[in-house]
């Protein structure tokens, strides 16, 4: 039942996605999915790119494999492009996940990797700080996301967590 569930979430994101999605956007709405309440039991864990799930790159690779998703490079050589393959519509997701995919995608769906990169690790970040201290952590946080992401700017992290705060996902 989970696998089935799994593969059917994955398939009704990549169909409903406004964009062709990466495995870097894949991972981080897969992320921001499970945070809504769909059950996919994805483990996830700071990476290169933010929160990562290794299983779900196992799964992307196996369904690349078996047609349900196509996971072809980039053609200007950076990264992936992933979309239905031609055995995806046999995966029908229910319709209450169906709406919560559909939040994340209206929500996250435009964002840029490097957008997506910055919020999960904020989210992520942001879930571990509040488990230990108690009050205000945003300025903890922004600093931790920083350390970990020292390419992006202080004020594109701060414009991150504010887009985030507004759509109340921290």
């Amino acid at each position: 039942m989970q696998k089935e569930l799994r593969v059917a979430a994955i398939v009704a994101l990549v169909q409903n996605a406004q964009a062709r999605l990466g495995k870097t956007q894949v991972q981080k709405l897969v992320y921001f999915a499970q945070d809504r309440g769909v059950p996919l039991e994805y483990k996830y864990e700071i990476y290169h790119y933010g929160p990562y799930s290794f299983e779900l790159s196992h799964d992307l690779g196996s369904l690349d494999s078996l047609g349900v998703l196509n996971v072809d490079s980039d053609p200007s050589g950076f990264g992936f492009d992933i979309s239905v393959g031609k055995f995806a519509q046999k995966f029908q997701l229910e319709p209450k996940y169906l709406k919560k995919i559909e939040k994340v995608i209206s929500q996250f769906g435009s964002d840029t990797p490097a957008q997506l990169e910055v919020k999960a690790t904020i989210h992520f970040v942001q879930s571990v700080i509040k488990k230990k201290v108690s009050g205000k952590v945003k300025s903890e946080v922004i600093q931790r996301v920083r350390a970990l992401k020292p390419r992006f700017t202080e004020e594109f992290v701060k414009r991150c967590y504010s887009n985030l705060e507004q759509a109340r996902w921290i």
